[in-house]
């Protein structure tokens, strides 16, 4: 039996090295699904272990916000691997968040709230599975960003792509460098031992790009980036979010990994636990690319109005105090002075390998 004897092929939804995602629909409950159609031929033996492991782990997952595994169908004369998964058609939080910025309205405080919480949910269960759970060990995605949470039909949030992921026993330190840079913890950039708190970290990336439009460090370089994250300096998240959001996103951005808390210190914290029972749906908007995710009939509260009819974006304009900007002007030079430092320890470094740190 082939996938093609359960399924009807529909349209391309994307494409990547080893392999394309197709939209399809089952013959026996004419439901919709999308299938990832993988090509390991010409993999080398370890990213065939990447795809076995893949495999294996989507099919332990259990959660109402992670992309449920279906089914999996192997064609072994032509070496293709056919991984049948939830689908959705109403996008991704990317290209959500790039539809903000381009209309220049913010999201509504609230549905960040409901959004990151979802997420949220989504990591503790991979950090602390439960015991009824297959899952029997702690789980590090290692690739969270907006690219891979995905919005259903219901306008609900799924975490998928597990490609990165690995299994950590208790107290398991790893040391694999993987991800996405700009979401990246700062020992993954240093390509340092690391733990879950990653997802900590990538999970804080994704809070302030929903406030602020943008991933709080931005750059067009790894050394540039590496500068930036140790430098601590990002812009102020807009001030018309609320002192308990803004303080949520510092205490995930924190360098030090064993400074910041864990999902259940998070799920804890009182701006969090009071609203763990209230999810908003995302906003209607106009119709964005097809993504993998679930599709999951749910009871929910009426959606939020279209986005034109949101809070308009304004630029952040504080008005602080003289001591308040004296006070600043000091951390900024302060600052400056240590970027300018490590950028003269890597243009010396750079000078020592012959290479030319301004093409870097």
């Amino acid at each position: 039996m082939t996938v093609f004897d359960d399924y009807i092929q529909l349209g391309l939804l994307g494409e990547g090295s080893f392999g394309k995602v197709y939209k399809v629909q089952s013959k026996k409950d004419n439901a919709y699904y999308a299938m990832k159609e993988i090509s390991y031929g010409q993999m080398k033996a370890k990213e065939k272990e990447l795809l076995v492991s893949e495999v294996n782990l989507l099919r332990k997952l259990e959660h109402t916000s992670i992309v449920r595994y279906i089914d999996r169908y192997q064609d072994k004369a032509r070496c293709i691997m056919y991984i049948v998964m939830e689908f959705c058609g109403a996008g991704d939080l990317s290209k959500y968040i790039k539809q903000c910025k381009q209309a220049h309205k913010y999201m509504d405080e609230e549905q960040v709230w409901s959004v990151f919480l979802q997420i949220l949910s989504a990591v503790d269960y991979c950090h602390n599975p439960p015991s009824t759970s297959q899952l029997q060990q702690k789980l590090v995605n290692r690739d969270l960003k907006p690219a891979n949470v995905f919005l259903t039909d219901q306008k609900t949030i799924k975490v998928g792509d597990f490609g990165l992921c690995r299994l950590l026993e208790d107290n398991q330190i790893a040391r694999t460098n993987v991800g996405t840079p700009l979401y990246m913890a700062p020992e993954l950039l240093e390509n340092k031992s690391y733990n879950e708190k990653v997802d900590i970290w990538s999970l804080g990336c994704i809070l302030y790009e929903m406030c602020a439009l943008q991933p709080p460090y931005v750059a067009t370089s790894m050394e540039s980036l590496k500068i930036k994250v140790a430098g601590g300096v990002r812009p102020l998240v807009p001030s018309q979010y609320s002192a308990d959001l803004k303080n949520v996103i510092n205490l995930m951005l924190q360098k030090d990994s064993m400074k910041r808390p864990g999902t259940k210190q998070l799920l804890q914290l009182s701006c969090i636990s009071t609203r763990l029972n209230f999810v908003k749906p995302m906003p209607q908007q106009q119709v964005i690319a097809p993504q993998i995710a679930i599709v999951e009939q749910v009871n929910r509260i009426p959606q939020l109005p279209p986005m034109q009819q949101q809070q308009q974006y304004v630029p952040y304009q504080p008005k602080p105090t003289e001591s308040e900007l004296r006070r600043r002007e000091q951390d900024l030079k302060m600052k400056e002075q240590l970027l300018s430092q490590q950028e003269a320890a890597c243009r010396q470094r750079c000078m020592q390998l012959g290479l030319n740190y301004d093409l870097i």
